[in-house]
This record gives C-alpha cells, sequence and structure tokens, in this order.
C-alpha cells in the first residue's frame, strides 16, 4: 500500500515557483544532433554558480561522439534576440562519450563564475564527430527508490562482456513532468572495474529536486554502455498523512461556489486542510500548496499550477487559496497537494478534485 501510495504521489505534475531563469535555445539542430526540450532546467547552485541541466538526442543511424554543447549565460536586461553580449560562455560535453544511433544523453553545463546577475540562459549544438559504437553489454537492475530527505536507490551492474569493464560511470538521473519531460537532476558515481560476468552494486543516495516525477539510471564505461532504464519501483521513507486535504472549491470575487465561469475571469481555488496533532510535537510544521489545473483529455495538459505557503503553529484546521485567471475555454479539472518545503510530501494527493466549465 504504501509503494502504491508513493507512486500516486510523485506521478503529478510538481512545477516549481519561477527562480528568475528564462531558458532560450536556437531552432532545432540541422545536423542531427539537436536538444530535446526546448526549455531545459536551470537554477543556481548553493555557491552561486549557474548550472544547465538538459539532453540531446542523435538523430543519426550511427552513433556519434565529441557532442558539444555551447551555453550563453546572460542577465535580464543583456539578453535577447537583438544579439547581445553574454556575460559569460561556456562550452561543454554531454555525459556520454558515445551517443548510439538514435540514442540520448544528458548534460550538466556550469557556469565559470558565481554571478548572480545572470537570469536567462541560450544553448546551441556546435557539432559532434561519428563515432564506434560501444557495446551495450552492462545490465542494470536497480531496487526501489524511496524517498525522503534524500533519493536512495541501490543498483546491481552486470558486466556482460568478454572484457572488464573500467571507469564505470553511472547515472541517476530524475526528470519532470513536461512534455516532452526535463531533466532536473543527475547523480553520478564511479566503479573502478568490474570483472567480465561479474556483478558491482552501487549505492545512490542524494538530494534530488522535488520537481522530479520519474527517474532513469544509465551507466557507461571505457568499453561498454547499458540501455536507459527506468526505475519502476518508489517507496517513501516518511509519514504521508501528517496534513489531509478536506475539499477542493472554486470561488468567485464575492464568495460562492462557482463551476462555470468566463476567460479573464479570476477565481479562487480554495482547500480545507486539517493537521494530525501529533505530527506537531511541540513546533511549528511549515507547508506548501498546491493547486493543478488540467485540462479534459486523452493527455490532460497543464493548464496552471498555484502555489501559496503556510505553516501549521496548531491543530486548528485552515483554508489554503491560490488565484487563477484562465486564459482559455474548456473543460478543466483541479486536484491539490501539499509537501514540505523540501518537497517531502506531507499528505496523500486529494481524493476528490472539483470540476470547471470556462466559457468565452
Amino acid at each position: 500500500m504504501k509503494e502504491l501510495l508513493a507512486i500516486s504521489i510523485i506521478t503529478f505534475l510538481l512545477l516549481p515557483v519561477s527562480q528568475g531563469f528564462g531558458q532560450v535555445t536556437d531552432t532545432p539542430s540541422t545536423l542531427g544532433v539537436k536538444l530535446t526540450s526546448t526549455t531545459p532546467f536551470s537554477y543556481q547552485d548553493d555557491q552561486g554558480y549557474t548550472i544547465v541541466i538538459g539532453e540531446v538526442e542523435n538523430t543519426k543511424a550511427f552513433p556519434v561522439t565529441n557532442v558539444k554543447v555551447w551555453v550563453g549565460f546572460y542577465s535580464g536586461k543583456a539578453s535577447g534576440p537583438a544579439g547581445q553580449t553574454p556575460l559569460e560562455t561556456v562550452t561543454g560535453d554531454t555525459l556520454l562519450d558515445v551517443i548510439p544511433a538514435r540514442g540520448k544523453s544528458p548534460f550538466m553545463i556550469k557556469s565559470k563564475t558565481p554571478n548572480p546577475e545572470i537570469s536567462e540562459v541560450i544553448i546551441n549544438i556546435l557539432g559532434f564527430n561519428s563515432a564506434t559504437q560501444k557495446q551495450q553489454l552492462l545490465e542494470i537492475k536497480p531496487g526501489t527508490l524511496t524517498i525522503g530527505n534524500t533519493v536512495k536507490l541501490s543498483a546491481e551492474i552486470k558486466n556482460g562482456g568478454s572484457q572488464q569493464s573500467t571507469d564505470t560511470n553511472v547515472y541517476l538521473i530524475a526528470l519532470d513532468a513536461f512534455k516532452p519531460p526535463r531533466i532536473v537532476g543527475i547523480e553520478t558515481l564511479t566503479v573502478d572495474e568490474i570483472m567480465q560476468g561479474k556483478n558491482a552494486t552501487i549505492n545512490f543516495n542524494a538530494l534530488m529536486d522535488y520537481r522530479a516525477t520519474s527517474y532513469k539510471i544509465l551507466a557507461e564505461s571505457d568499453n561498454y554502455q547499458s540501455k536507459i532504464t527506468d526505475v519502476t519501483k518508489v517507496s517513501l521513507d516518511t509519514l504521508t498523512r501528517l496534513i489531509s486535504i478536506n475539499s477542493i472549491e472554486v470561488m468567485d470575487s464575492s464568495g460562492e461556489r462557482v463551476s462555470q465561469f468566463q476567460v479573464g475571469t479570476p477565481v479562487d481555488i480554495v482547500s480545507d486542510l486539517a493537521i494530525q496533532y501529533f505530527a506537531l510535537a511541540g513546533s511549528n510544521q511549515p507547508y506548501v500548496y498546491y493547486a493543478q489545473v488540467k485540462q479534459f483529455g486523452e493527455t490532460a495538459p497543464v493548464e496552471f499550477l498555484g502555489i501559496m505557503e503556510g505553516e501549521f503553529s496548531s491543530a486548528e484546521p485552515q483554508a489554503a487559496s491560490v488565484s487563477w485567471t484562465p486564459q482559455q475555454e474548456g473543460g478543466y479539472f483541479i486536484e491539490a497537494y501539499v509537501w514540505d518545503p523540501n518537497g517531502v510530501a506531507l499528505a496523500a494527493p486529494s481524493k476528490t478534485i472539483s470540476i470547471v466549465l470556462v466559457t468565452s
């Protein structure tokens, strides 16, 4: 039951409050290697450096190597279509040395300086060389990924080749729920040697971005590679019902509940929250409330995600509220989630949803 609950929690779209970064990329490459997302993920780390994480795709029928990714770092005032000078530029490599035919590889590129002026990035693929294919003779079997204060995963790697696998880099890749998904975190471990026919066990214990909704694992050594493997077993290493979401309602400006309103009309999405008394344990419990609006349809694209921060200092119920102004007509359903400020679920996803119709 706990595992099923965990899977239901992490499979919803959880998007960030804007960090002030815009991602602007070039048009899709005509060279045969292109970005998989036009909005790669970027953020500032604890030291103030800007980190850009993305993925490239080899559209060729042969493997490639030496893929160069150029990143220009701009301030908000200096970037744009007029060709302004970037604050700095960095040329980096993909994580995989050899990208298989029709395959993909992540990249992670860091700014040269911890510059607080950086607010936008522009990415270009500079080029590549053809390469000899690395045999995919590394087999990865991930265990159960546990989500708590950190993300933990144990995985077994088998060397199915006739030679020892040397300097085997193993990558745990976190992706969000964008379509196509963006990579929002990469953790790397290295195994010096795996003898032919033998196994090695690696153990990840890493901080990962709370926006992650799925995980993959990938390995490459000096002579072999693995296939990209989905991590399918997930559990939570924390209580997930400290807070209960008791309702989701849509209110107009007069405080009346509504289910039909017009484009451009601001409404409030409101949920009643309650916390278990013992959960406070003499201290306050901060939380982040998320109200997610999706369009009806097979793909259910996300129209809006509202975020509100609050705090329980007693066991008294609270009302969480975010404002939404719809921009296009259609049918929508609304879900709610509550996490702590570190991205750990404090409540199971709302059991009820609110359904609304927006008209022109």
